[in-house]
C-alpha cells in the first residue's frame, strides 16, 4: 500500500452520550454540558412538522438556510455573510482549523479550557504551545495571554468564551483588547455554552479580521441532539469558509428547530433565571466549608473545588449518589464541574454537600 492511514488520538469531548435502548447511569448527572429541558413551542413544531411534511426527511435541504442566518445576523449585529451555519460548534472548531492551520502553525491552547482543542491542532500536525493555570480559581488574565502569544509567536489560539470548565466570561472589552494586541495572530472564540446572547462579543468581526467566533444551539437552546451550531467571520474570510463547509451540513429538523427556538423568549428567560438561581444555591451551600466555587460563571458549567485538606469532591459526592465531571480531564487535579442547568439535580448537589458538612 503506496499510502500511509493518518489518524491521531480519538477526540474526547465533556458530555454523555445516550444511545437508542441503553439505560442512563443510575447516578445524579451533574456532569454534562446540555439543557435539562427543551423549548415547548419548539417540540410543537416539529411535532406538527414531521406529521404533515413527509419532505422534511425526503428531501436534502439547504444548510445555509437564509431565514436562519438572518436571524443570526440580527442577534449578533453582523452582516448575513459573515455567518455560516455548522453541524455544532464542534464542526466550526474543525472548519477553522481547517482553513487557517497546517505544519507549520504555531497554535495557542490553555489549560483549563475546553479539551477537545488539542485533537484538531494534532490532527493538523501543528506546534502546540499551552499557557496553564491549574490554581484555583485558575484564570488566566489578557496580560498573560497577550505574553504568551508574543513569546511564542502564536498564529493561532482558540480559547471558549464562556470557559467550558469553569464559566466564567471575559468581556467585549477583554476580547477586542486580545485581538487588537496581536493583529497577526488568528483568535477563534468559541462562545457554545453562552447562555447570554446579548453579552457576545461576536460584533467585533466587523471591525478585526483576526477574530472569527463560533455559536451552539446545542446548550442554551436546549437542541444538543440536532447538531446545529453557527460561527461568525470577518468578511475577508467569508469565501474560504463558503468554500469548504459541506453543502449538506444541517438537517431540516435542525434548521426548523434553531429557527423557532430564538423566537421563544420566554423560554430563554426562564432558562437564564434558573441558571442564576442554581448558582446561587450552589453557592450558598458552600459558604464556610472547605468546598469552594469559582467565582464568576455566567452559564451553565461551574467549577467545584476543595484544597487538599479534604478528600476529593469528586470522589466524595460518588459516594453520594452524585456525579460530576473529573477535573482531571481539564488538567486539573481536584474537584469537578458542575451542570447548573437542572434545578432538580443541583438540590440534591446541595443536600449531597450539606449531608458531607453538617456543622458550619
Amino acid at each position: 500500500m503506496s499510502i500511509e492511514p493518518f489518524s491521531v488520538e480519538k477526540i474526547w469531548v465533556p458530555t454523555d452520550f445516550t444511545e437508542f435502548g441503553k439505560p442512563k447511569e443510575n447516578l445524579v448527572n451533574v456532569a454534562g454540558c446540555e439543557n435539562s429541558h427543551t423549548s415547548g413551542i419548539v417540540m410543537k413544531v416539529l411535532q406538527e412538522s414531521l406529521g404533515s411534511n413527509p419532505a422534511l426527511l425526503i428531501d436534502h435541504w439547504q444548510s445555509q438556510d437564509t431565514t436562519l442566518r438572518k436571524k443570526l445576523a440580527e442577534l449578533h449585529d453582523v452582516a448575513l455573510e459573515q455567518v455560516y451555519l455548522t453541524a455544532g460548534a464542534l464542526a466550526g472548531i474543525q472548519y477553522s482549523f481547517g482553513i487557517f492551520v497546517n505544519e507549520n502553525t504555531n497554535v495557542g491552547l490553555l489549560k483549563p479550557d475546553f479539551p477537545g482543542f488539542v485533537y484538531f491542532s494534532k490532527w493538523k500536525k501543528a506546534n502546540t504551545h499551552w499557557l496553564k493555570n491549574t490554581e484555583f480559581p485558575f484564570y488566566i488574565g489578557n496580560r498573560d495571554i497577550a505574553d504568551f502569544v508574543r513569546k511564542n509567536i502564536v498564529d493561532f489560539l482558540i480559547l471558549s468564551n464562556p470557559s467550558a470548565v469553569m464559566g466564567t466570561q471575559k468581556e467585549t472589552k477583554e476580547i477586542e483588547d486580545l485581538v487588537k494586541a496581536s493583529p497577526n495572530t488568528i483568535f477563534i472564540v468559541d462562545e457554545a455554552d453562552s447562555i447570554h446572547p446579548d453579552s457576545s462579543s461576536a460584533h467585533l468581526s466587523k471591525s478585526y479580521n483576526n477574530a472569527i467566533f463560533l455559536g451552539s444551539f446545542s446548550k442554551f437552546y436546549g437542541l444538543s441532539g440536532l447538531r446545529v451550531g453557527y460561527l461568525i467571520t470577518p468578511k475577508k474570510f467569508s469565501e474560504h469558509f463558503d468554500r469548504t463547509i459541506s453543502p449538506a451540513e444541517l438537517t431540516s429538523l435542525a434548521i426548523l428547530a434553531a429557527t423557532h427556538v430564538l423566537d421563544d423568549k420566554q423560554y430563554q428567560r426562564e432558562t437564564q433565571e434558573k441558571v442564576r438561581k442554581n448558582l446561587s444555591s450552589l453557592e450558598s451551600a458552600c459558604e464556610g466549608i472547605p468546598y469552594r466555587v469559582v467565582p464568576g460563571s455566567r452559564c451553565f458549567a461551574s467549577y467545584l473545588w476543595a484544597d487538599g485538606g479534604v478528600e476529593d469532591p469528586y470522589q466524595t459526592l460518588q459516594g453520594y449518589g452524585i456525579k460530576i465531571l473529573k477535573g482531571s480531564n481539564f488538567g486539573i487535579e481536584r474537584g469537578g464541574r458542575v451542570n447548573l442547568s437542572s434545578t432538580e439535580n443541583i438540590g440534591k448537589l446541595t443536600g449531597a454537600v450539606k449531608q458531607i458538612f453538617p456543622t458550619r
